[in-house]
């Protein structure tokens, strides 16, 4: 057995532990870097939820880059409330843009979000500047009962 498929057997075995069934992933390697890999939003949020529950999270949490602070998002998201506060990791293909990660609201609730462009036609400076614009507003969401 290639090892590729050795590790798509241990990818969609996570998955289904984490209660992602194959609807929504289709995977075709285990590299990750398939042309032919999809997932869901719903799916990645799964996975970050689950990562959650980990007792070492923090250095789960920690490893992820820093909006406007460091890693792939160094220069995204400064000068908004996400700048220093979301932790996430981008997907980046040609023609595919995705940001996942977590968020903390005005509240002090941590929140997950996903965010996935496929086949855009819009320059991709565009798309970033969308989801960094949807990681702001859930920056300063409040989510207090009044």
């Amino acid at each position: 057995q290639r090892r590729a498929d050795s590790g798509l057997v241990v990818v969609r075995r996570q998955l289904a532990a984490w209660g992602i069934d194959s609807s929504m992933a289709s995977l075709r390697d285990g590299s990750g870097l398939s042309r032919h890999n999809f997932i869901a939003p719903e799916a990645i949020a799964r996975v970050l939820h689950a990562m959650m529950q980990r007792e070492d999270f923090d250095v789960y949490y920690q490893s992820l880059p820093v909006g406007g602070v460091d890693g792939t998002i160094a220069p995204r998201m400064r000068g908004t409330p996400a700048m220093a506060n979301v932790h996430a990791k981008t997907g980046t293909l040609d023609k595919v843009r995705a940001l996942s990660g977590y968020v903390t609201a005005a509240d002090g609730r941590m929140l997950i979000f996903s965010t996935i462009a496929n086949n855009h036609t819009v320059p991709t400076r565009e798309v970033e500047r969308e989801q960094d614009a949807i990681v702001a507003y859930l920056a300063v969401m409040d989510f207090t009962p009044l």
